[in-house]
C-alpha cells in the first residue's frame, strides 16, 4: 500500500474524485492502469498475480484525475464474515493499494475509505465492523494507526486475547497457511511483490523520533522480503461524531460515492 502522509500541492489535492465500482465492473483499461500502478512502486509483480489478487475482491475505490480522467490510484476492497467466539463478525479487508506519487498527502481515498466503511456499519448497526489491514511497510501501518483509537498491533499496549483470536479468525480465513499466527504476519509460500528500493526506508533517526514506526520496524523487521504485519481497527457508529464532524458528514451521507467529501479524522491525542 502506498499512501503517503505528508502535503502534496493545492491543485493535486483538488483535482482528483473517487468512485467506488464492483470489480466485476472494471473495464481492461482500468485493470491496465491499475497494474501499470503496482509496477511504478513495486518489484516482482505480475500481470497474472495481480489479476488473480483482484478477482478475489468484491470492490475497488478509484481515484480518477478531474482533468484528464485518468485512474491515478486506487484501494482493492473485499466484505467478509468470520466465526469467532460463537459470534459471526464483519469485516472490511483493504488488499492493493496505491497513490501516484504527485498525489501524496491527499484525503480524497481516505474520504472515500472512510464513507464506505461507514455506510457497510449503517447495514447492521448493531454488528462489530472491523477494518483488515496488512502493512508491507510503515506508511500502510501508519494509515490505521493514526486514524483509529481502537487498532491492533500497537506499540502502547499488548494485543487483547480476544482481539488477537479475531485476527487470527480472518487472516487464517484470507491466508490460510500463509499466515504465521504467532508472529502476526503473513509470510506467502509463492510470489510476493515488494516494494521498491527507497519506497519507505527506516532510519534510525525516523525510529527514534516516532514510536509507531519503530514498533512496525520490531514488529515486522523482514518487511523488505515482502511479509506483511496484519492489522485489525474497529469501526463504530460514533466514530465520524466523536471529532466533532457530525454536520459534514451527515450533510454529504446521501451523495454519490463519486462526490465524497468526509475526511479521515485525525487521532485526538488523549485517545
Amino acid at each position: 500500500m502506498i499512501v503517503k502522509n505528508e502535503p502534496s500541492s493545492s491543485r493535486a489535492l483538488s483535482n482528483l474524485k473517487a468512485r467506488i465500482v464492483s470489480v466485476s465492473d472494471l473495464s481492461f483499461e482500468n485493470e491496465a492502469r491499475m497494474f501499470q500502478l503496482m509496477q511504478t512502486y513495486y518489484d516482482d509483480v505480475s500481470r497474472e498475480q495481480f489479476l488473480t489478487d483482484l478477482s478475489k475482491k468484491s470492490d475497488v475505490i478509484l481515484l480518477f484525475d478531474k482533468t484528464g480522467g485518468q485512474i491515478q490510484g486506487f484501494s482493492t476492497l473485499l466484505c467478509l464474515r468470520v466465526e469467532c467466539g460463537n459470534k459471526t463478525v464483519r469485516g472490511i479487508f483493504s488488499g492493493d493499494t496505491i497513490v501516484e506519487k504527485k498525489y501524496w498527502g491527499q484525503r480524497c481515498l481516505g474520504k472515500a475509505f472512510l464513507r464506505f466503511l461507514f455506510t457497510e456499519k449503517l447495514k447492521h448497526p448493531f454488528e462489530p465492523l472491523y477494518w483488515l489491514l496488512i502493512s508491507k511497510g510503515y506508511k500502510t501501518y501508519l494509515m490505521m494507526a493514526n486514524n483509529f483509537s481502537q487498532y491492533y498491533p500497537r506499540f502502547d499496549k499488548a494485543t487483547p486475547a480476544a482481539k488477537k483470536a479475531l485476527m487470527d479468525a480472518f487472516y487464517a480465513t484470507l491466508y490460510g497457511d500463509d499466515y504465521d499466527a504467532q508472529a502476526g504476519l503473513i509470510k506467502s509460500s509463492g510470489e510476493t511483490y515488494k516494494l521498491k528500493a527507497g519506497v519507505a526506508a527506516i532510519s534510525p533517526a525516523l525510529m527514534k523520533t516516532n514510536a509507531k514506526i519503530a514498533f512496525f520496524q520490531t514488529a515486522n523487521p523482514d518487511w523488505q522480503k515482502g511479509f506483511e504485519l496484519a492489522c485489525l481497527a474497529r469501526m463504530t457508529l460514533w466514530m465520524p461524531f466523536r471529532y466533532g464532524v457530525k454536520v459534514l458528514f451527515v450533510d454529504k451521507l446521501l451523495k454519490p460515492v463519486s462526490r465524497m467529501v468526509f475526511p479521515f479524522p485525525k487521532e485526538r491525542k488523549n485517545e
